[in-house]
């Protein structure tokens, strides 16, 4: 997933370890190193071949939610000639983070665009009462509608807290104008503008016609 800073790293190449470089203006995820865990760091690796790597992108990907501190962190640096994949993990919530790397590059993997339904059908059931049939008609247009959208070119609003692999984004005014248009074949002209009302409340990133961007980490390649 996102984060929202590009950092800067010491590496030891003797050791395949490597340290953010302190900075009071940066923020690491909840997990921001000081200054003195970066002198033992240079005091450990003082005497070996260190290197400065810098973020290259801004994708992390995390086995658990971002704000489990046992969660395991990798993302893509690089020393200006190569790119490696590092791995940020800690044994307990005492410990420091260790983040470790090695040749790679981290695949962007696939995407796909959802909704969820169980949540907009309840939306629309109640107040506003519509028929099942309506409503099974609706649910199929938005999924006609999304099927549209790259999610490469979707721009999120936030990562979902309980799930690493989805971001959330609001409805794109082209696919939303689309899905309003499809709306006057399914409701009728007393219906309508109420439904209308209901999916202009709601297409935001925090409303039931939200789009999570879920993505399908693939293997690290080489």
């Amino acid at each position: 997933m996102a984060l929202d800073t590009i950092l800067s790293f010491t590496a030891c190449r003797d050791c395949g370890e490597l340290h953010p470089v302190p900075d009071t203006g940066a923020t690491f995820l909840d997990d921001v190193e000081g200054v003195d865990p970066y002198k033992e760091f240079l005091a450990r690796h003082g005497t070996h071949h260190l290197a400065a790597f810098r973020r290259s992108g801004s994708e992390c990907r995390t086995d658990r939610p971002f704000w489990d501190p046992l969660a395991t962190l990798t993302f893509e640096v690089t020393d200006g000639e190569q790119s490696y994949v590092v791995s940020g993990t800690r044994r307990t919530i005492e410990d420091a983070r260790v983040y470790r790397f090695a040749a790679g590059v981290l695949d962007k993997g696939t995407s796909e665009v959802q909704i969820n339904p169980r949540d907009l059908r309840r939306g629309l059931f109640h107040p506003h009462a519509l028929r099942p049939m309506q409503i099974d008609r609706f649910l199929a247009a938005v999924d006609e509608v999304i099927s549209q959208i790259d999610p490469d070119e979707l721009v999120t609003a936030f990562d979902d807290a309980d799930d690493p692999d989805v971001s959330v984004a609001g409805m794109p005014d082209g696919i939303y104008n689309e899905l309003l248009a499809r709306c006057t074949d399914i409701f009728d002209p007393v219906e309508l503008p109420r439904v209308v009302t209901f999916l202009g409340d709601n297409r935001n990133a925090d409303g039931l016609l939200a789009l999570r961007v879920r993505r399908h980490a693939p293997a690290l390649g080489t």
